[in-house]
């Protein structure tokens, strides 16, 4: 009931009409995540931990725990809109590269200050290309993410005939200047007795900047 625009609760009947529920599977309010729950999902999606993987987690700990993998997807969304508060898609980026100790090289314009190519390297992916630096295998997709950049990428190949993720580097454009920028990132984090004896490409020929 409204009353000069306070409301007011007038209780008729004081009694529930059905019995308390047995079990609380499907009821949002159980489903909530308290703060050590939220604060382990948090940890575990640092961590790339998948949301069935971190319900998993939940329910062992807590085999009457109600909270359900929606609970799970709405928890982790929240966290990464808190995350993203005062900093640019750019920045989050860079932020979790230096976190995860990328190798990253990237190059800016001069008048907009915007990335115009960046390049990608784990360090793990270094490693085994200082084991295996004979062969590489390149190729360059486009318009597979938002901003419709030329992705390169760059895999090696072991001694058992199994590829393996060397870098990757977005382009602006599938210019001959920004493949060449590309190699040169690439051959600054090799060593001179570790480069490539052969490159195999899809003989893709690139344009050049008029």
């Amino acid at each position: 009931m409204e009353n000069n625009d306070d409301w007011a609760l007038i209780v008729k009947y004081g009694f529930h009409n059905h019995l308390a529920t047995q079990y609380l599977e499907g009821h949002s309010f159980a489903g909530i995540l308290n703060k050590e729950k939220s604060n382990l999902l948090v940890d575990m999606s640092k961590n790339n931990v998948r949301p069935k993987d971190v319900l998993h987690v939940l329910k062992k700990r807590n085999m009457h725990n109600a909270t359900t993998i929606r609970a799970i997807y709405n928890a982790r969304q929240k966290y990464k809109v808190r995350e993203q508060v005062g900093h640019s898609q750019m920045q989050l980026l860079m932020s979790k590269l230096i976190e995860q100790k990328y190798i990253e090289r990237h190059k800016s314009d001069v008048d907009t200050n915007c990335v115009k190519a960046l390049f990608l390297a784990h360090p793990s992916a270094i490693e085994l290309l200082q084991a295996f630096p004979r062969v590489l295998i390149m190729d360059c997709t486009y318009k597979t993410n938002r901003y419709d950049m030329p992705l390169l990428e760059i895999a090696g190949v072991t001694s058992i005939d199994l590829t393996f993720s060397v870098c990757c580097v977005y382009l602006k454009l599938k210019w001959e200047n920004n493949y060449i920028w590309a190699l040169e990132r690439l051959k600054s984090i090799m060593e001179e007795n570790m480069l490539a004896s052969v490159i195999v490409t899809d003989r893709e020929l690139a344009w050049h900047p008029v």
